[in-house]
């Protein structure tokens, strides 16, 4: 497993997905390192061997590296940073001597999930010279993105003679190691994120109660029950409830790693849009259940409190909100009808942007002297809620950020 250190762990939780590169001790010593954070989708993409390719060039004196990954046919996302540290080009400086480059694998919540050993075939005869004229410090993004994304564009349609850009092919492994990584809950239960579980849904399950089981001292309840005959049934995937209200939290992933041919992402868009449908009407009759008095268990039988009057919260959580394809369909009238069928407020989230609400609700309930971080993610869903609909629909991502104690979201 490879540790961050505290600036890149609070870089690697603050931008959803990036590269960057470091000179870390291995088993023989130092080594080229390059850190990977995506989601969960995007990385297995790479640990089924999809086409990568590492770059490198220079954007206004500094260092910018890239990696392309081809999640799409012979298309893909472009994973980039602007080397800062001297770290960094420690790292690349030991690349363009030929030593071996190690990857680490990071997912959505900087959790390293997969490592491997990657291959650098290429010409790496322009990157001596580029490290030792590049410079560092704090980047100004907001200087060097239109030069930046120009070049990224150019990577991205890239001939054969274009020699803005030292590219190495770097993908194609399926030996990725596996690392697990467990979390103790507050039930006393163990939750583990393995990216290479065949249980693709329960794993993005995990996702969401490590992000949130944290919000109250009962920590969230995972697969609640109701009666269902002489048994029981689930009534939502996550669960949680303070006297303001419950939040109900529906999953829905894609299969990626039990499919024979890795999908192009417009099928992953048609997959996406028929679980986000099947999804809100499980929670439209979950909130109904609520209002009838239903009695609910945990797991293990034990009944729990939940607020059933005043108005809950409906999250759809899916794996990326960029797969939605069809945004106009979640707007206003889907909002309208679903908040006047249940009394309930809708959301769609993704677990970055799940993320970004727990990590706001922390920072609100932090600057409060009675808020707790229950009641300020119930509050910050509230402020999405009425963001979404002045948006128009709820495919948004919100930020928060203080102002003269004031709060503001973009």
């Amino acid at each position: 497993m490879h540790m961050l250190s505290s600036q890149n762990r609070s870089e690697f939780l603050a931008v959803p997905q990036l590269i960057r590169f470091d000179y870390a001790r291995g088993r023989d010593g130092f080594e080229p390192t390059l850190l990977i954070k995506a989601n969960t989708i995007l990385l297995k993409y790479i640990v089924l061997g999809a086409r990568m390719q590492l770059a490198f060039t220079m954007c206004d004196g500094r260092l910018l590296c890239a990696l392309k990954v081809c999640d799409d046919g012979d298309n893909g996302g472009i994973l980039w940073s602007v080397v800062e540290r001297e770290e960094e080009l420690n790292g690349i400086r030991g690349l363009a001597r030929g030593e071996p480059l190690v990857a680490f694998l990071f997912n959505e919540l900087a959790v390293n999930v997969a490592w491997n050993d990657l291959p650098t075939p290429g010409m790496l005869d322009l990157l001596p010279m580029w490290v030792g004229s590049a410079a560092l410090g704090r980047v100004d993004h907001s200087a060097v993105e239109i030069v930046a994304f120009s070049l990224l564009d150019r990577l991205h349609h890239r001939s054969e003679d274009d020699d803005a850009w030292l590219v190495l092919e770097v993908g194609g492994r399926l030996d990725w190691k596996v690392v697990h990584n467990h979390f103790i809950t507050a039930g006393a239960s163990s939750s583990l994120i393995d990216l290479f579980d065949a249980d693709e849904g329960k794993q993005q399950e995990q996702l969401g109660i490590w992000l949130t089981d944290s919000l109250q001292p009962s920590g969230v309840h995972h697969s609640p029950q109701i009666p269902k005959g002489s048994g029981t049934r689930e009534l939502t995937d996550m669960l949680l409830s303070h006297e303001f209200g419950a939040i109900l939290i529906e999953s829905k992933t894609l299969s990626v790693l039990a499919r024979q041919k890795l999908p192009d992402r417009a099928k992953l868009k048609r997959d996406v849009s028929a679980h986000i449908d099947k999804a809100f009407a499980q929670l439209r009759g979950a909130i109904r259940a609520l209002k009838s008095s239903v009695p609910v268990t945990n797991l293990k039988g034990s009944t729990l409190s939940i607020e059933r009057e005043q108005p809950a919260h409906a999250i759809v959580l899916i794996p990326d909100l960029e797969l939605v394809d069809d945004r106009a369909a979640y707007g206003i009238g889907f909002i309208r009808d679903f908040m006047g069928a249940t009394g309930g407020f809708p959301h769609l989230l993704d677990i970055s942007e799940l993320l970004r609400v727990v990590q706001a609700a922390e920072m609100i309930a932090t600057r409060g002297t009675t808020t707790t971080p229950m009641m300020a993610f119930d509050y910050y869903l509230m402020e999405r809620s009425q963001k979404a609909m002045d948006a128009g629909t709820l495919c948004i991502e919100m930020l928060l950020r203080f102002a003269n104690d004031e709060i503001t979201a973009n």
